[in-house]
């Protein structure tokens, strides 16, 4: 969960257009690790965490089509750590994320100069929702 707190706090401290586009693409690339590791812990969330998984990736790869996207580390592979306690608060977590993030890519979206970074942020925060109605509790 640390490890989410910190992705969400990189995301707000993003400035710019090029750095918001890399700080979503790491965050997409942290909710598809997580997500995958975590499907196999429950059963029930399977499908959830597998189409949220596969969401991440689509998002991660509309932000490929961004001229502001800057060139990234390829070094650092993330590691997932084993879901931290319930499986559930790990649903909810990513669906926090996914959500700080379709609503910051959307800002971003605004302030993008280029045509084609605007509706890469608008892409990928399509995504982001989808994650978040994936993962998150119903009420």
């Amino acid at each position: 969960m640390n490890q989410i707190k910190l992705a969400h706090q990189h995301l707000a401290d993003a400035s710019g257009v090029p750095a918001v586009l890399a700080a979503s693409w790491e965050l997409f690339e942290l909710i598809a690790a997580i997500a995958s590791a975590s499907a196999v812990e429950c059963p029930d969330m399977y499908p959830a965490f597998t189409f949220a998984s596969g969401a991440a990736v689509n998002g991660r790869n509309a932000l490929a089509f961004a001229p502001s996207l800057p060139p990234l580390s390829r070094g650092a592979a993330h590691d997932p750590p084993k879901p931290v306690g319930e499986v559930y608060q790990t649903a909810d977590a990513l669906a926090g994320l996914a959500s700080a993030l379709s609503i910051r890519l959307r800002e971003t979206a605004g302030l993008a100069a280029a045509t084609a970074d605007r509706s890469a942020c608008e892409n990928a925060a399509s995504d982001a929702d989808r994650i978040t109605q994936l993962l998150a509790k119903e009420n």
